[in-house]
């Protein structure tokens, strides 16, 4: 069987082409071939990880009309807006972006706007725009060319690693038409209610059940015998005992104290503004403990985020305080922004030997909460405003559908003011097994256990 994987960006290499999944394919007699949009460095490192992938075709240059772009972004105000009723939950508009810096893209913002809260009245509406979005992207002057590679690779069956991406909808659309089978993943646990599944397709790859119940409540042309629920790879690295370093080699390589107890804080994208505001927080209560009692920060940066944001913090509490930066490569010469930055595997290295050596993380509703709790470690959730007037109040952020997910469940401890930072540190520190007693529960929620196997499954549903 010819499997086409079609791999926008660097989230799709981290979460699948890194894993075994690739190797359960060729176990399976399967021909992968890698239809990208990838630098030839990442390329190399791919190659590296799995030798046997040699056919690499670049995806051709699609940028979407104006109009095009419009009734895409129309259709996903239209289901936003539809899945704050459906869903009963206001925050679900946090997911839709107002603050755009040009003219041309505020302007979208409000025609967009304007037409899904047409749209989102019937979604017969919707549906129908979906078809007309499906029928333009046919139009494009791509096509011709997505067309001819298709037909030369002439596929099986066509995986989408990123269901979000515009970059895909061509691709989609060509295979579609072609008759050829065409799945997609769900790369993380909190996409679905921000309504941008661009395409439709035979089969859903998903997490888990509480995916499935979501993906089907939303989008109810979906029937459930289409929603596969398989897991995913993304926390495969962990099972991986080659990637694990003892503590002395691992910390000695970046300046920490072995016999200093150790907190990772975890960083969120760009789009979390007061990560700044949070570190330093922590870091003035740290800093005011006697110094033989005072335990150390590794700093993880979110990998996306290149900013200079955190540098006078660092800088400033350098005497306990050590980045690790994630090692993912920026391709500054590539214009658009799926190419330009990739993971190396060597940044699994780093995230496993973080968590595995760590003691605690803390950070603000950040996934890594997930990766703490596979090798049982405590996380502190931040639950509380560090500025008046927030922008972005952690009342909104706790309230987003995904952490439906923790209710019932003592999943991570909640630090709730600026006071609370101190006694939540040393009681997560000296009694790590009653913070968050129930993360094991909870990632059983949101993955299909056991992680380890979720290589074979996405393998098998897919062939």
């Amino acid at each position: 069987m010819k499997v086409l994987l079609i791999v926008p960006d660097g989230v799709a290499v981290r979460n699948y082409l890194y894993s075994s999944f690739i190797v359960e394919l060729f176990k399976k007699k399967a021909e992968v071939i890698i239809y990208h949009q990838l630098s030839e460095s990442a390329i190399t490192e791919i190659k590296n990880v799995h030798p046997q992938l040699d056919t690499f075709i670049e995806i051709p240059k699609f940028i979407e009309s104006p109009l095009t772009r419009l009734l895409r972004e129309s259709l996903a105000f239209a289901r936003i807006l539809r899945n704050i009723k459906v869903l009963k939950n206001r925050t679900v508009i946090t997911f839709w972006n107002r603050n755009h810096k040009t003219f041309k893209l505020k302007a979208l913002n409000i025609v967009s706007e304007f037409f899904g809260f047409i749209l989102s009245k019937s979604y017969q509406l919707v549906l129908k725009a979906d078809y007309w979005y499906e029928k333009r992207i046919l139009k494009s002057q791509v096509i011709e060319k997505i067309t001819k590679d298709i037909k030369s690779i002439n596929p099986d069956v066509v995986l989408n690693l990123h269901q979000r991406s515009p970059l895909t909808a061509p691709i989609v659309a060509v295979a579609k038409k072609e008759k050829i089978k065409c799945s997609t993943v769900i790369f993380s646990w909190d996409n679905i209610p921000k309504g941008r599944l661009i395409s439709r397709y035979d089969s859903y790859l998903v997490w888990s059940d509480l995916m499935k119940d979501q993906l089907v409540l939303l989008y109810p042309e979906i029937s459930e015998h289409q929603v596969l629920v398989v897991g995913t790879t993304q926390f495969e690295c962990y099972f991986n005992q080659e990637n694990y370093l003892k503590k002395e080699l691992f910390f000695k390589q970046y300046g920490l104290d072995p016999l200093k107890r150790t907190i990772c804080f975890s960083a969120n994208d760009r789009s979390s503004p007061y990560d700044p505001n949070y570190l330093e927080d922590v870091c003035k209560v740290i800093k005011e403990m006697v110094e033989n009692e005072r335990p150390q920060i590794l700093f993880r940066r979110c990998p996306v985020d290149k900013s200079d944001r955190f540098d006078t913090i660092l800088e400033t509490y350098k005497s306990f305080v050590t980045p690790i930066d994630p090692d993912w490569r920026v391709e500054s010469h590539l214009k658009t922004a799926f190419a330009s930055i990739y993971p190396t595997y060597n940044d699994f290295v780093l995230l496993v030997n973080t968590v595995k050596h760590c003691d605690l993380v803390i950070n603000l509703g950040s996934t890594m909460a997930h990766d703490f709790a596979i090798l049982n470690k405590p996380c502190l959730y931040l639950n509380y405003d560090p500025i008046h007037n927030s922008t972005l109040p952690v009342n909104t952020i706790y309230n987003f559908e995904h952490f439906r997910s923790m209710k019932g469940l003592n999943a991570v401890g909640w630090i709730n003011s600026k006071a609370e930072i101190l006694d939540m540190i040393l009681k997560t520190l000296n009694k790590p097994n009653e913070v968050g007693s129930d993360r094991k529960k909870w990632m059983e929620t949101i993955v299909l256990h056991p992680l380890d196997k979720n290589a074979i499954n996405i393998a098998k549903a897919l062939l």
